[in-house]
């Protein structure tokens, strides 16, 4: 296996040496981007250095990601009391670059991703290497992820507004996530690879500030690779209080549905929940949206309606969040159609300059 890059800095981690260009892989890295959450990624780390890892050698590489806080501060405290803690530093913002960051400092056989403000259960590492040991037919996995509520969540607040939390639960009704299984993620609030991996389908991509777990994963399933949901690889999510709020789940659909739309994910999956490559389906299309997406608005609106109707809010917010996600999907759609016809237009112009030019 090839091996990343890593620092000659040395850990007395399990009694042995874990880092340095001479030095065999580690079992696991475990990789943290963080941006100015210093209270919660402490309490991640701590979590991460109580581990019961049943002798796997591993590391945790914090990836500061242009903290202002006492980030640095934090992570060296922690270092000295856990050698095995180290951090490195990404200019570039986003959560993409850090996590690239973390994966080219690594130097171990599975990476794992957990984010600053969810904590892991006290066998997360060993339960990680556990599924992959039972399963080397796949190449990657993610795990649960609990709710640690701030307060008593309100009542509208069911399982089916918990995509906004990244909380992840019973994920996917098959237990491989693959090409034919592709219309869940595996989100990297808890996540995991074998290293090679990445040098397959290539790292996070930049230019996604959200869903990169989503198009990483639609990568990986277009290239053949098969993932897993492990309800045994366990992680706890502080839910921030903003996300109890309607305007911030109003926001959230809107937001992923313009990102949705980037990926073509709605076109790229079928039905059934097969990823279709390239990311076309037959049928009638407007404003660069297929006929099926205008379906489904007109259906989730005439239920907004009817519960609106009869005074039941709770129920109406469910389809007011769908309305509010595919309203966007179809106007990111069309503001992309548009672009590419005046791209074409444009170059259509500069051939005929070019060939005037000739003549």
């Amino acid at each position: 296996m090839h091996e990343f890059p890593v620092n000659s800095t040395q850990s007395r981690h399990a009694g042995v040496p874990m880092r340095g260009p001479k030095c065999p892989p580690l079992d696991v890295a475990v990789i943290v981007p963080t941006f100015n959450r210093s209270s919660s990624l402490m309490r991640l780390l701590e979590s991460l250095g109580r581990q019961d890892a049943e002798g796997l050698r591993y590391d945790v590489i914090v990836v500061d990601n242009g903290s202002t806080d006492r980030t640095p501060e934090l992570v060296a405290d922690y270092g000295r009391q856990f050698p095995f803690v180290r951090c490195v530093r990404e200019a570039r913002p986003g959560a993409s670059n850090a996590r690239n960051r973390g994966i080219l400092s690594a130097n171990a056989r599975i990476l794992a991703f957990i984010d600053d403000d969810v904590r892991a259960a006290p066998d997360w590492i060993a339960a990680i290497v556990r599924t992959f040991d039972r399963h080397p037919e796949i190449d990657c996995l993610g795990g649960r992820i609990e709710p640690r509520w701030p307060c008593t969540p309100p009542s509208w607040l069911t399982p089916l507004h918990w995509g906004p939390l990244a909380l992840q639960m019973g994920r996917g009704t098959s237990s491989y996530i693959d090409a034919e299984h592709a219309s869940a993620c595996l989100v990297t609030a808890n996540f995991a690879c074998r290293a090679d991996v990445f040098h397959d389908v290539g790292l996070f991509s930049p230019d996604f500030v959200r869903d990169e777990d989503r198009e990483l994963n639609m990568r990986l399933w277009a290239a053949g690779k098969r993932g897993k949901y492990e309800d045994a690889v366990v992680t706890f999510a502080d839910v921030q209080p903003e996300r109890l709020e309607k305007p911030y789940h109003r926001r959230w659909h809107a937001v992923t549905g313009a990102s949705h739309a980037r990926l073509r994910y709605r076109e790229a999956i079928d039905r059934d929940g097969r990823l279709r490559v390239p990311a076309d389906i037959p049928g009638r299309s407007f404003l660069g949206s297929p006929a099926f997406l205008y379906r489904e608005l007109l259906n989730h609106a005439g239920k907004w309606l009817r519960y609106a109707a009869r005074l039941q809010w709770d129920d109406a917010f469910i389809h007011e969040c769908r309305i509010r996600y595919l309203l966007s999907y179809i106007a990111t759609r069309w503001r992309s159609s548009r672009g590419s016809r005046v791209d074409c237009r444009q170059a259509v112009g500069d051939r005929g300059d070019l060939s005037r030019s000739a003549r």
